[in-house]
């Protein structure tokens, strides 16, 4: 083989080396990276209850929509259900009262969740004082569910 030959064939294996790097970052190591709790557009709120803390750290309220993003901390899914149930003015506004729009798991016992209610149907002043109310309900049927309430007054965003 003479020079030029050798220099094609290491070209060619660069090439391969970093083609495949490329591809393990984008299918394997991006996947290892931790997640990450997006940034609070609220002040914090936070409460400790039986061992665990849940902090508000979220809240957007839109035409069609209030979206409210929490974690918690202390509590495991495997032993725990967490609900979401928003109201205004003590008046409850979500029929699901679940947390239905994501889960980002931080840590062990470590979750941020976010819950949204679409708000179509229901006709909203422009400005809200909204109740969050988060409930851990252990597995267990014999505990009691532990409840956490937040508070917070909202404009509605225009979109």
């Amino acid at each position: 083989m003479d020079k030029k030959e050798n220099k094609s064939i290491i070209s060619i294996i660069i090439l391969v080396v970093v083609v495949l790097g490329a591809i393990w970052y984008f299918k394997v190591g991006y996947l290892l990276r931790k997640p990450e709790m997006p940034e609070a557009n609220i002040e914090i709120q936070t409460q400790m209850v039986d061992g665990g803390t849940i902090n508000l750290r979220n809240v957007d309220y839109t035409e069609g929509q209030i979206k409210v993003g929490y974690e918690v901390k202390g509590f495991s899914l495997k032993e725990y259900n967490i609900s979401c149930k928003l109201y205004n003015g003590g008046n409850l506004i979500s029929t699901s009262g679940s947390t239905g729009g994501g889960l980002i798991e931080l840590d062990e016992k470590h979750y941020y969740l976010i819950g949204d209610e679409n708000i179509n149907q229901i006709n909203l002043p422009e400005s809200v004082n909204l109740t969050v109310e988060i409930a851990v309900i252990p597995n267990d049927f014999r505990q009691k569910p532990i409840t956490a309430s937040f508070n917070v007054s909202l404009d509605k965003e225009v979109q």
